[in-house]
């Protein structure tokens, strides 16, 4: 009850990561180069995913998951603020998966990915 209670005070870029609370950012230039000067592995495995055949995406995601969850914490490390021994041992993978649904929404970064993807193909025609 507490915990309903609790959630529907939120903000809509705000929710909870195990018991912290946090603010989903804005992804500035600065931020995206913090976040990619601590990543080696997942900047390729999510342009693998993005880029998936539509019949292959699910494994293609599992494939990612089971790669790249070390810097998928890390990522969230970065964005949220919080240590990434907490986020590791205290916040649910839907957490995980809920801060960087509301992170791409806020950002939107599913246009931003088509966008770049029309840029190269452009680019090898």
């Amino acid at each position: 009850m507490l915990n309903k209670l609790r959630r529907a005070m939120l903000g809509e870029n705000q929710l909870y990561l195990g018991e912290k609370r946090v603010e989903v950012r804005k992804l500035t230039p600065k931020v995206w180069k913090e976040v990619f000067g601590r990543l080696d592995k997942l900047p390729g495995v999510i342009m693998q995913v993005m880029l998936a055949p539509k019949e292959d995406f699910y494994g293609y995601v599992i494939s990612a998951c089971d790669l790249a969850i070390d810097e998928v914490v890390e990522l969230v490390s970065v964005l949220s603020g919080l240590d990434k021994k907490y986020i590791s041992e205290k916040v649910g993978l839907d957490e995980i998966v809920m801060y960087l649904v509301k992170t791409i929404k806020k950002n939107n970064l599913n246009d931003v990915i088509k966008n770049v993807k029309s840029l190269l193909l452009k680019e090898t025609e």
